[in-house]
């Protein structure tokens, strides 16, 4: 074995400008891999992240199947608040209306809330692009998404007209513009749980109601306990409420992997071909070495080791660009029209999978060029046929 190493690495330095190419090759597929899904991963975190921050508590509370709203708010409230482990709750409504500024009209979705519980939950209400947030005492002003305010060509401090789906009209002033990153930001009016309960006559319902616990771990115990003291069957997770984020983070795992598919195609094209040049220029020293007794599994493996090698300092190089580019990467996000920004994220894994993925590349690429070198007939070989 010792013999097969050294020979292997004696060819590889003497073709040292044509290996190049393959550790070049090698090292972009690997440093590619680490790169694509440390993206992957930075969306999909993101995602989770700023759904927990503005969206979700660690337990929700909704209606019962048969019921629109929640009935009975002060009672649950009351309940919840005696609940060992809630920290925090903060109710919600959530409506249909539409809202007007001069002569232009958009449908909104109306999100109520009562400011003071609201920030004990969430952080939505920091979330703010301009302007200032909504006070506890803010009943004539609103919060609108920043989507909706350019197309209303609205800024803070502007009047618009309120249309709720009950048929009452109000105007209201704008005391801020907000942004997310969330699908809130496309046509979301935010407003005080108290003018939203008279303009829609929901005096003591609301939609849902968000619970923040001591401990999110807690979340699957809770839910049993809370759905048991208030008597609602539908309350979910966290977990569950992110649920449908994976669609989304399906669709860019499967952009990943094909980018990815390409890159490691192009690595293992380079390999197979070079390697395969090699062997044929090497016809004759391959046969002398057949000659004094070399067997074919030990040509084989020469040159299978050669690859190795040559993976081995692909990859070593690959881990280390892709390292340093997700890391200026995650430092330096990517401006992103809908969400702001998106930035890669690392994780030690993404080093491994890199790693191994593409050394079994390399080592597959490898293959053909080796078995024809190992079959090679001796003395076709030394006249070079």
């Amino acid at each position: 074995m010792s013999a097969l190493l050294f020979y292997a690495k004696k060819d590889a330095e003497k073709n040292r400008k044509t290996f190049i190419f393959i550790i070049i090759a090698i090292a972009v597929s690997t440093a590619n891999i680490i790169i694509i899904n440390g993206f992957i991963d930075g969306i999909t975190d993101d995602f989770i992240e700023r759904t927990m921050e503005t969206s979700s508590g660690h337990i929700n509370i909704y209606p019962n199947e048969q019921d629109k709203y929640i009935e009975g708010l002060g009672i649950k409230e009351q309940k919840l608040e005696i609940l060992e482990g809630v920290v925090a709750y903060s109710p919600r409504i959530t409506a249909g209306g539409a809202l007007s500024y001069k002569e232009i009209s958009k449908s909104v979705k109306i999100l109520a809330l009562d400011p003071s519980k609201e920030k004990r939950v969430t952080i939505l209400l920091s979330k703010i692009d301009s302007g200032e947030t909504l006070g506890a005492n803010d009943k004539n002003g609103v919060l609108i998404s920043y989507r909706l305010a350019e197309d209303l060509k609205v800024k803070f401090g502007d009047e618009v007209t309120i249309v709720f789906e009950k048929g009452n009209a109000k105007v209201f002033k704008i005391k801020g513009i907000l942004r997310t990153g969330m699908a809130m930001d496309a046509n979301t009016v935010i407003m005080n749980f108290v003018e939203a309960e008279e303009q829609l006559d929901l005096h003591n319902k609301a939609s849902v109601i968000l619970v923040k616990l001591s401990d999110e771990a807690l979340s699957g115990e809770y839910k049993s306990k809370i759905s048991r003291e208030l008597g609602l069957q539908k309350v979910k997770e966290w977990r569950q409420e992110v649920e449908s984020l994976w669609s989304s983070v399906e669709t860019f795992k499967k952009i990943g992997a094909t980018i990815n598919a390409i890159g490691l195609f192009t690595g293992a094209v380079s390999v197979g071909v070079i390697l395969y040049i090699n062997i044929l220029h090497k016809r004759r020293q391959i046969g002398i070495l057949k000659a004094i007794g070399m067997k074919d599994l030990q040509i084989l493996l020469i040159y299978i080791l050669e690859a190795i090698f040559l993976g081995v300092v692909g990859i070593l190089i690959g881990d280390t660009l892709g390292y340093t580019g997700t890391k200026y990467l995650e430092a330096h996000p990517l401006p992103e029209p809908v969400l702001g920004y998106i930035a890669p994220r690392f994780y030690m894994y993404l080093l491994y999978d890199a790693s191994l993925i593409t050394m079994l590349t390399v080592i597959l690429a490898a293959a053909y060029p080796a078995l024809v070198a190992g079959r090679m007939n001796i003395i076709k070989a030394i006249w070079g046929d």
